[in-house]
């Protein structure tokens, strides 16, 4: 039946009949987490709030330009403390209320004054100072210090800097909101879907499809499936990759590969023995194989890298690929170094999760294990947890060697940087807080984040980097290219994919 059953299930949702080009039907396997500015931090559940509301400023798509967005407009004093907002005349919440100073205040305070326990809010919360209102249409935030990345944290690309009413005073909000977005939800079924409707009230140009329905799968299998009998108009996040290349061979569907910002990586806690050692970090980092993982594991579809700072961030040339190739006799050098030897060899643990990061993590451990004792100095014991469990025993300290993965919170270097060495080392599991140059790390970070010249803050992140691959807190590993698939049927149009990693809803329309 293809997508007759689904298609009139849509319909019905409305009182009005809708032709079948106003409603786009997406299928994904990510799940909403809680409708909650201040208490959600996961990438399907930020992508909808993004789409319903706005921040004072957003980013073009396709690029990382920062553009107007509920502000027209906004000024920087000098000591880059205080940043004052002219908001855009007649924007209005969907109920027809007006979006003033005063909205903007109560939203982004309301949201800090939450700060829910798994939600992102120290993303803007931790800079902030004090919010006023000058006037009907005009705002003043001050921070706490000067930070060159403030006018990216207040992007709809982070869910704590947008505008929103009508939720309740003092409890999390869980979908009671009233947005300025160019869609609201008109239905979620957990775990099923979500039904979006454009609003005719959006201050900005008109959403190209009236109905966006998002439709929720079990799995990757069924995803797949889903788009090559067209249930669906778009599958999007996330595909197995051997789906992938076999869907490349459909000629009835576009597969489009976006930018990636997602990577994965290694990562150490510096305290722990065996690898409290660098030179123990140093040969791992010298033994592992990224081109096997790329290749068995991910069909080509990933790209080894050499650095946590992705390509395409701004400030430019701030990523340069500072770890070393592949060299088996160099990270035998290192173990002898360390005591190592044939009949004494290193024994360490390789943490992993199995689901959270999809099917494929346990084949990655594998191929790391093998990698690192092909140095014949190594044992290597792989050991795994269920997501919760994993996230507490990293924070505890439980860890000596894991993996985990990062997407960003905000479209900039040092979001790569900065939270397992000067941020947050201790609930990431690396502890970091402890090593000797520290001090150092969070010198050069706080210089960095005070530069507004990006030439002169991309060199001192190019100098973190050079420090990290010397201390080796991590391991750089690949892009995850993987995660920035989207496939959809011929007559879908107006697909643009950039850094955010997901598909703007509002370009998004079919033949």
């Amino acid at each position: 039946m293809r997508k007759t059953i689904l298609m009139l299930a849509v319909l019905a949702f409305s009182a009005w009949a809708l032709a079948a080009s106003d409603v786009l039907v997406l299928g994904t396997i990510d799940r909403i987490t809680e409708l909650s500015f201040e208490n959600s931090y996961d990438h399907f559940t930020w992508h909808i709030l993004r789409h319903t509301t706005k921040a004072l400023v957003g980013m073009e798509p396709g690029t990382n330009k920062i553009i107007p967005s509920i502000a027209q407009s906004w000024e920087i004093s000098d000591d880059g403390l205080v940043y004052t907002f002219h908001i855009r005349p007649g924007v209005v919440f969907w109920d027809g209320t007006p979006c003033n100073a005063q909205a903007v205040k109560w939203a982004l305070e309301r949201t800090i004054r939450l700060n829910g326990p798994e939600g992102g809010v120290f993303l803007i919360a931790d800079v902030i100072k004090s919010i006023e209102v000058v006037d009907e249409l005009t705002v003043k935030i001050t921070l706490n210090y000067p930070d060159a990345t403030f006018l990216i944290r207040m992007t709809d690309n982070v869910i704590p800097s947008l505008i929103y009413a009508g939720a309740p005073e003092n409890e999390f909000a869980q979908g009671r909101y009233v947005g300025t977005g160019p869609y609201r939800i008109v239905e979620y079924v957990p775990d099923e879907r979500v039904v979006l409707e454009a609003v005719p009230t959006y201050f900005g140009p008109a959403p190209k499809t009236k109905r966006i329905v998002w439709v929720i799968y079990a799995n990757e299998a069924a995803l797949r499936a889903a788009v090559e009998a067209g249930d669906v108009d778009i599958a999007f996040r996330t595909f197995n990759p051997v789906d992938i290349v076999d869907l490349q061979k459909n000629p009835n569907l576009q597969v489009v590969r976006g930018p990636s910002v997602s990577i994965r990586y290694l990562l150490f806690n510096v305290t722990q023995p065996p690898v409290d050692n660098p030179l123990v970090r140093q040969a791992i980092a010298y033994a592992v194989d990224r081109d096997a993982i790329c290749e068995r594991v991910f069909s080509g579809l990933n790209s080894p890298i050499y650095t946590m700072v992705p390509e395409g961030l701004p400030p430019a040339g701030s990523a340069i690929p500072v770890f070393p190739k592949r060299d088996l006799q160099k990270a035998r050098e290192l173990l002898r170094q360390a005591g190592y030897s044939e009949t004494k060899p290193l024994e360490v643990n390789l943490w992993y999760t199995p689901t959270h990061y999809g099917t494929t993590e346990a084949d990655v451990a594998a191929v790391l294990k093998q990698s690192i004792e092909e140095t014949g100095l190594a044992k290597v014991n792989i050991q795994s947890l269920e997501w919760a469990a994993y996230v507490k025993r990293m924070s505890q300290g439980g860890f000596d060697m894991f993996l985990l993965g990062w997407y960003p919170d905000y479209l900039e270097a040092s979001n790569f940087l900065a939270p397992w060495t000067t941020e947050s080392p201790e609930s990431l599991g690396t502890f970091f807080n402890r090593h000797p140059r520290y001090p150092v790390y969070k010198e050069l970070m706080t210089k960095a984040l005070t530069t507004i010249d990006e030439a002169e803050r991309a060199k001192i992140y190019q100098e973190i980097q050079r420090m990290s691959a010397e201390d080796v807190p991590w391991i750089p590993l690949w892009a995850n290219y993987q995660q920035a698939y989207l496939v959809a049927q011929k007559n879908v149009k107006g697909i643009v994919l950039d850094l955010t990693m997901e598909p703007h809803l509002d370009l998004l329309y079919k033949e």
